[in-house]
């Protein structure tokens, strides 16, 4: 038995002087490249950034919340125009009402903009904990 551990020893150790003679080191200058290829996707990686599409969001929303507001004031607009002709686009009663519809949709544009910054808070607070 003990024969047997000593020859295994010896293949063990035989094997691995093979292995070692065999083994190829990188030349100086593929090491380079190599490292030098990492660091390059590792800095286009980072690059991106993650705070944009919240960006984004908020100019869908202005743009989304300001069109339909405007397209209210225009079907307002011809709905004077309509009854009354172009004097009634000049009376107090259509200044007021473009003035309620405006303000109407300001006040909403900043609901949803309060909104999503409390949702964003809440998101990158949960993220930051995990």
């Amino acid at each position: 038995m003990n024969d047997d551990n000593m020859n295994k020893n010896k293949d063990d150790l035989w094997i691995k002087s093979m292995m070692e003679s065999v083994k190829k080191e990188p030349t100086e200058n593929l090491s380079y490249r190599i490292m030098h290829q990492i660091e390059t996707e590792q800095a286009f990686s980072r690059a991106k950034p993650k705070l944009s599409k919240q960006k984004d969001n908020s100019l869908v929303d202005l743009r989304n919340v300001f069109g339909l507001m405007y397209l209210v004031l225009l079907i307002t607009g011809g709905y004077f125009f309509l009854q009354g002709g172009k004097e009634a686009l000049f009376t107090g009663s259509f200044l007021w009402t473009c003035i309620t519809i405006g303000s109407i949709f300001s006040v909403y544009f900043l609901i949803i903009t309060i909104d999503n910054s409390l949702r964003n808070k809440q998101k990158n607070k949960s993220s930051t904990s995990k």
